[in-house]
């Protein structure tokens, strides 16, 4: 009777966080009276990724703005066969938990359009506070690569009036305000280019300093972005040295002693690789957040290079000003997660095989993101769970759609760890919505990574999925 009495409030509470959410994606915003969607605090704590599911967003430029609140500006993708889109949105937050979403906040083409000499997609923006105003730097995908800035009263937008500056042309700007008022704006591909900025940040001053950064010396691939911390000006990019040319997974930075160089590499800050078996690039920015450093980055899904997720991580900076290298995790900045709170099998941070991220989105509730295309000996891992004192014994899981027999071996912190469990899949067909599973655990205590490991019993099934992961938690019904 007891186990029962915890299953009815575990699922009370899971389909009370289900309506929340659902009346949540209809609220509407004072300021702009826009439709916003917010995450809310899934498993009451801070995990990648911090985009809600469905929501697609890239390259992403943190900045904390003189409310206080937290703004991720980045592109928006959209199909899986093309990056970015029309359309610019906006994440923000004040705890770093609850994410809203503001839509069409600039727009080249259908609604939010601001922009009247082109409907060339969007690529990479960033975006700062200045003497009142908030200046959104956007790029286009025209063959010169033009980049223009436009301007709002709001950090949410709507940004007005986009207009090209004359004499930059290439990807991802990224725009800097050092502490005595000058603006600068950095931009390029192989090659990283900067130049001061007008006092009225519309227009470039002086001349173009070419090669701040370069392929050859610094791995400088794209994905500019300047940030200052106790005097040391930091350039963070996307790096192709560590996978190969076609792969710029890494976020390397270099530093400087001044705005435009000469600048000194330094390392990596993450390394995005194994997010995805279709990963081609990395992006995003370091932000301080009320006195913590944060590494801002993203992670493919669909096995596509687009259709990305924004996720953070804290950094940690040397005496000498050097940064640690850190890990993709689940856990983000919120330390390790209490393993009683079902886990989305989306937040896997690291995925082996031909498994991927995909999204359903049913006519009458929210978006749904979960592992597909699972075949045998995939596996994928969350980091970290904190198991002391929860006395875990067993293991639930739900998997949708049709799958084959198979069994998902539940084991810490690497593949060939230590095996905690067994799950036996038993074939579902295609007409079964989704079926539960729970096998029994042996117990566990510490920090662990968990790692799943899907094997697939049926020998006609080689080589082709053969299960869906929507969702996994432990439970301890004994104790």
């Amino acid at each position: 009777m007891r186990n029962k009495i915890l299953f009815f409030i575990l699922l009370t509470f899971c389909l009370g966080l289900s309506a929340q959410h659902r009346m949540a994606n209809t609220a509407v915003t004072e300021q702009t009276g826009k439709k916003v969607s917010k995450l809310l605090k899934t498993n009451h704590r801070m995990l990648n990724p911090i985009s809600p599911p469905g929501v697609y967003i890239a390259d992403p430029e943190a900045r904390q703005m003189p409310d206080g609140r937290v703004y991720v500006y980045g592109s928006r993708d959209e199909p899986t066969n093309v990056w970015c889109s029309h359309t610019y949105d906006v994440l923000s937050t004040s705890d770093l938990i609850n994410w809203d979403v503001e839509q069409f906040s600039f727009a080249t083409k259908g609604i939010g359009k601001q922009v009247d000499y082109t409907d060339q997609l969007l690529y990479a923006p960033d975006c700062i506070y200045h003497n009142g105003k908030y200046y959104l730097y956007y790029c286009l995908t025209n063959e010169k690569e033009d980049e223009g800035v436009a301007v709002s009263s709001s950090p949410y937008g709507p940004f007005k009036e986009g207009k090209a500056i004359a004499g930059i042309h290439g990807i991802d700007p990224s725009v800097f305000i050092d502490d005595d008022g000058q603006a600068y704006l950095f931009w390029g591909q192989a090659n990283a280019k900067g130049a001061k900025l007008s006092k009225d940040m519309l227009s470039i001053e002086g001349e173009v300093h070419e090669k701040l950064l370069t392929y050859q010396e610094h791995a400088f691939n794209e994905g500019s972005s300047v940030r200052k911390r106790n005097g040391i000006y930091y350039y963070v990019y996307a790096g192709h040295q560590r996978h190969g040319e076609s792969n710029c997974a890494t976020l390397n930075y270099a530093t400087a002693t001044s705005p435009l160089g000469p600048y000194t590499y330094r390392g990596v800050i993450i390394d995005n690789w194994g997010s995805d078996r279709n990963l081609v690039n990395n992006h995003g920015s370091i932000a301080e957040i009320d006195g913590q450093w944060y590494i801002f980055y993203h992670r493919p899904t669909h096995a596509s290079s687009s259709m990305r997720k924004v996720c953070m991580e804290p950094i940690v900076f040397n005496p000498d000003g050097t940064i640690n290298e850190v890990e993709m995790t689940t856990q983000g900045c919120g330390g390790p997660i209490n393993p009683l709170l079902r886990m989305d099998a989306a937040r896997a941070c690291l995925l082996s095989g031909h498994t991927t991220v995909v999204v359903r989105r049913p006519a009458h509730s929210n978006p749904v993101e979960y592992l597909s295309a699972i075949r045998n000996g995939d596996c994928a891992y969350w980091k970290y769970f904190d198991f002391t004192g929860m006395e875990v014994n067993s293991f639930i899981c739900k998997t949708w759609g049709k799958n084959a027999a198979g069994t998902i071996e539940i084991r810490l912190d690497k593949p060939d760890g230590e095996l905690i469990g067994t799950c036996e899949l038993q074939p579902m067909n295609g007409d079964v919505a989704y079926s539960v599973h729970r096998t029994k655990v042996k117990p566990v205590t510490g920090v662990h990574a968990l790692v799943l490991v899907f094997k697939n019993n049926d020998p006609s099934m080689t080589g082709q999925d053969f299960m869906n992961l929507e969702w996994f938690m432990f439970e301890n019904h004994d104790r």
